[in-house]
């Protein structure tokens, strides 16, 4: 292939969509475990603001599956073991901290959703 059939398009991703069960729980769990402001929600799905220029969006599926064979996306924080302890008061499953580099763990939500926090 030559360079210019190779040129890169994309700028980046604009948004992630995670799977859930019900829709309004969820919203619930996590504005109430991160403090994300709900940016807008319809009947079906909802936006919430984590960070300028990151989407991150609940959308409700008829024949929800959690999402527990891998993790979809990363949670990025400054301080990994501040944060997993502040998951573990709030009775969040959580994981040990993983083994090498970056620093991270996961963590369930209330779906059973597997969601990886990075530190960086």
């Amino acid at each position: 292939m030559s360079e210019q059939e190779l040129e890169k398009f994309v700028d980046r991703i604009d948004a992630v969509f995670l799977p859930v069960k019900n829709l309004q729980e969820s919203l619930l769990w996590y504005q109430e475990v991160f403090g994300f402001d709900l940016r807008w929600q319809n009947e079906r799905m909802c936006g919430l603001a984590i960070a300028p220029n990151c989407g991150f969006h609940l959308v409700q599926i008829p024949d929800f599956q959690p999402i527990d064979k891998y993790t979809p996306f990363n949670f990025v924080v400054k301080n990994v073991e501040e944060v997993r302890n502040k998951l573990i008061e709030k009775g969040v499953t959580v994981s040990e901290l993983r083994a090498g580099e970056p620093k991270r763990f996961d963590l369930s939500d209330v779906n059973a959703n597997w969601i990886s926090v990075i530190q960086l």
